[in-house]
């Protein structure tokens, strides 16, 4: 049975509590209709957002107009020594599962219920298991997907800020070599398939815990490029991500990146994002 509500819908609502389990959360690729990138879930100081008004989006994928980028540059650094700093990258790929209730259904023998189950896809699962290489602890890759499949259930959930906590989630570093991963409640439990194995991820709030002890802080600017470098070595040297990562990178007519500009670190962050339909939260 199909999920009533559209996985954009979950993704919105997901992000918008997930930015109130920190002290300050950044996503570049949350919200596609706005300047740079923010929706009103998201705290930016409001001096971002006076400096950069005047600076538009001609086109979907064009360059800001009216700001050279050396100076975006610069301006970004003064904002991030104003900010708190940030020690986690959260990358999280949003599942819209379908739920099974018949007995003649794959994995039902495993369950003896109804449940939930979604596909993992070879090229998105490589991608998030090499960026969480790459990161040596300073990322974290998840799946997330709704246990509930109606669509005033979401809406309940929205309004009582419980869409996390009814969600699912898994490791993507668990679902590796798993083509299929079932589930029938909220949480952090479920199965791996073809051949059945029981998954045990950590609860996000332990995850983001976790980061905070082990990184070290480090202002908006850097952390964000030191994560384009991660995303720039996470995706060189792989048969199945590395075409897909330049292909959208041609596409967006965005060549010779380099990590060290913050304005490429937001344009390869955003580049991973849509080659892979990975969101990316810095949290601090």
């Amino acid at each position: 049975m199909d999920i009533e509500f559209k996985e954009k819908t979950f993704e919105k609502y997901f992000g918008h509590e997930l930015a109130r389990l920190t002290n300050i959360t950044f996503s570049p690729d949350q919200c596609d209709e706005a300047l740079l990138g923010f929706d009103e879930a998201f705290f930016m100081p409001e001096e971002w957002f006076f400096r950069f008004g005047p600076y538009v989006r001609r086109r979907r994928r064009g360059r800001l107009t009216g700001i050279e980028i050396d100076e975006f540059n610069k301006l970004g650094k003064s904002i991030a020594s104003h900010m708190p700093d940030f020690r986690l990258n959260l990358f999280v790929q949003f599942k819209r599962p379908i739920y099974l209730t018949s007995r003649g259904a794959k994995e039902w023998s495993d369950w003896k219920q109804s449940y939930f189950r979604y596909e993992t896809t070879p090229h998105q699962q490589e991608a998030l298991e090499r960026i969480d290489a790459q990161s040596y602890g300073r990322a974290a890759t998840i799946y997330a997907s709704p246990a509930f499949r109606h669509d005033k259930v979401l809406w309940e959930h929205m309004r009582n800020g419980a869409v996390v906590e009814h969600s699912n989630m898994a490791s993507a570093g668990k679902l590796k070599g798993h083509e299929h991963y079932s589930y029938i409640a909220p949480g952090y439990f479920g199965k791996g398939h073809s051949e059945t194995v029981d998954i045990e991820s950590d609860p996000l709030q332990q995850i983001i815990g976790t980061g905070y002890e082990r990184n070290g802080p480090l202002p908006l600017n850097q952390h964000l490029k030191k994560t384009a470098a991660a995303i720039i070595e996470a995706t060189s040297g792989s048969d199945l991500v590395t075409p897909v990562f330049h292909q959208v990178q041609t596409a967006m007519g965005l060549e010779d990146l380099n990590p060290n500009s913050l304005y490429d670190a937001m344009a390869i962050i955003r580049i991973f994002s849509d080659a892979f339909g990975v969101h990316y939260y810095a949290l601090g």
